[in-house]
């Protein structure tokens, strides 16, 4: 992965302060014709609204006082808000006018943003009081002044009109924007206050008064609103409502020369000002420059997107293997290509904890084989159990099994709580080491494709994409009921044969087999102790599994899902059709949240498939090829 190369497109030259090196925030020659901390508001615009409006509020405020009248109320105290919103957007406006800074390098353009959610939150407030004020003056009306209300109201209708065109000049600000849905609601109080004058005035009928203030409250409510969730949107980093984001990742792939499209995000800097981020994977790094001004017009002519950042990922490096040496018994640049392993073991030393220990492996094919296929077994398993499918792979790739620690030939623990994923992780990284190779395909049974998801999520991992057999995030209750029924449980037999039926009874989820088939894949699982027969593995392996509650269970459930979500790798997961281990629903969850997955099913199997059937060997196959 070219984690190295950053390339920033369509950047401009912004306001710097003395105190920041410019370099740092400056674009190149070419980019965006803008600024992080551009304003396409207008500062006089807010202080003349602002002197304006403030003013009349008083003389409106000490009007409705002496004429008693709800409606004048409502809107000289709307008239109040209006000020105190207009002066906090003035100010929103000098503070995001300030260069960036070393503590905030993208400036403080979110400031207008920031004060429009505050506006609007302070205009659901107010509109809380005008209805319960309203509704407490029907029971108990008051006698209001109307010629006074309706010369006021009238006055300051056309106040209004004068500073709700000031501030209509300036349509892009959403904080503006939110100053003026305050000011309209100025307009129509006003004219509200008007109409329940003239009514006033004519008849004489006061519930008027209280039935505008209601109507003017709900008017407004709508467009406060609407502000509010345009400003929290903007706050919380949304996609900018006028993009869409699924379309945007489609016209990026179909863009000549991309392979494919990974993190990908947009939002908004500052208002009106869209930003991209991403990783593109492609297949020549030289081709950048060319496939980058590909991207960097479509996002412009499609989408409106001007500010765009890309990692360009070579394929070539993802999948290269050229790599520093191992600790091997000799490097494996001076080892004959005519070496050719048949499920030769060999060691590798590992450490737990304070104390170290040998985990076995079994190999097959040509250990110069720059393509490594890393099998993983399950619970109670060993790397046997891939023998078949590595004779069938081995040709193209050289295939490495091993007895994950306290099975088959590696040494057992002494503290058994360390038969656990993070120790098998750590286990397998260092024989990868040794292997000396810097990637990987992985196949993973149960156990194995647990600790291949956890470590395909780390970073930098080697895995470069994983068949994932038979297993998720989430374990069903049923299977766990049924591995405590034998895992660790005393298991030995005076008789092989009598061991080995036991055991295919044990296994008998895996799918029909033939006698030989079950010779093969479970033969090894049999080994000779005190002259009787017991399973290989150290039945302490069992006990870190015994210890999980249901609590626990649930945190790595949860701790599970998460790895999974952050593995960018092509993943093929396979169901056996029967298993009670992982549902059909856990499978399309994992396909659902994770898009580099994708799912097959094998009929009359339950967990897992063995893979030593010919037609799901070629499944493997056709997965890795």
């Amino acid at each position: 992965m070219s984690g190295s190369h950053h390339f920033h497109s369509k950047p401009s030259n912004p306001q710097i302060s003395s105190e920041v090196d410019p370099s740092l925030h400056a674009h190149k020659k070419g980019d965006a014709k803008h600024s992080h901390s551009k304003q396409v508001s207008n500062q006089n615009l807010l202080l003349i609204a602002l002197i304006l409006t403030l003013g009349f509020s008083g003389v409106e405020g000490a009007a409705a006082y002496f004429a008693n009248s709800l409606a004048l109320i409502s809107d000289a105290g709307h008239m109040v808000t209006d000020a105190a919103a207009l002066g906090l957007a003035l100010l929103a406006q000098i503070i995001s006018r300030r260069p960036p800074s070393p503590k905030h390098s993208f400036g403080f353009g979110r400031a207008e943003a920031l004060a429009a959610f505050v506006n609007s939150i302070a205009m659901l407030g107010l509109v809380l009081w005008i209805v319960i004020e309203a509704v407490s003056r029907f029971a108990n009306p008051h006698q209001v002044d109307g010629l006074t209300v309706t010369v006021v109201a009238a006055i300051g209708l056309l106040m209004n009109i004068v500073v709700a065109y000031v501030l209509s000049r300036d349509k892009k600000s959403v904080n503006t924007r939110a100053a003026l849905v305050h000011v309209m609601g100025d307009l129509l109080g006003s004219i509200a206050a008007l109409i329940a004058g003239v009514v006033i005035q004519l008849t004489g009928w006061m519930p008027i008064d209280a039935i505008l203030s209601i109507l003017v409250s709900l008017l407004i409510l709508k467009s406060t609103i609407s502000i509010l969730h345009e400003s929290y949107h903007f706050l919380m980093e949304g996609v900018p409502l006028h993009i869409d984001y699924l379309e945007v990742g489609k016209d990026l792939k179909n863009v000549p020369g991309v392979l494919a499209v990974h993190d990908l995000h947009v939002w908004e800097m500052t208002p009106s000002f869209p930003a991209l981020i991403g990783h593109i994977e492609i297949a020549d790094i030289k081709e950048w420059p060319s496939i980058m001004a590909r991207i960097n017009t479509m996002l412009l002519d499609k989408h409106g997107i001007d500010h765009v950042t890309l990692q360009p990922e070579e394929y070539s490096e993802l999948h290269d293997h050229d790599h520093d040496h191992g600790i091997d018994d000799a490097p494996r640049q001076e080892q004959s290509s005519n070496v050719f392993h048949d499920g030769d073991t060999f060691y590798v030393q590992c450490s737990s904890g304070e104390s170290s220990h040998r985990m076995a492996y079994h190999a097959w094919g040509n250990p110069n084989n720059s393509k490594v296929l890393l099998c993983v077994h399950g619970l109670t398993r060993r790397g046997s159990d891939f023998k078949t499918l590595a004779q069938a792979m081995c040709k193209d790739y050289y295939v490495v099994c091993p007895d994950v620690v306290g099975r088959g030939d590696s040494d057992r623990l002494s503290n058994p709580m360390q038969y656990a994923v993070p120790q098998y992780v750590a286990d397998i990284a260092e024989l990868i080491k040794k292997l000396g190779v810097s990637q990987v395909d992985w196949f993973g049974t149960s156990m194995g494709g647990l600790i291949g998801m956890v470590y395909a999520a780390m970073p930098n991992s080697p895995i470069r994409r994983m068949l994932i057999n038979d297993v998720g995030p989430k374990i069903e209750p049923e299977a766990i009921k049924r591995l405590g029924s034998y895992v660790g449980q005393p298991f030995a037999f005076a008789n092989r044969a009598d061991a080995l039926t036991r055991l295919n009874q044990i296994c008998a989820s895996f799918g029909e087999h033939t006698p030989q088939e079950w010779e093969v894949y479970n033969g090894p699982m049999l080994v000779r102790h005190n002259g009787t027969w017991i399973m290989h593995y150290d039945p302490n392996i069992s006990v870190p599994f015994a210890s999980v509650n249901p609590i626990m269970a649930k945190a790595g459930e949860m701790a599970m899902w998460h790895a999974f979500k952050q593995i960018h790798i092509p993943m093929l997961i396979v169901r056996g059709g029967n298993s009670d281990l992982l549902s059909a629903a856990t499978v399309a969850e994992m396909c659902k949240v994770n898009p580099y997955a994708r799912s097959i099913e094998i009929p009359n199997v339950g967990h897992a498939p063995a893979f030593v059937k010919p037609e799901q060997i070629a499944l493997a196959k056709e997965f890795f090829s």
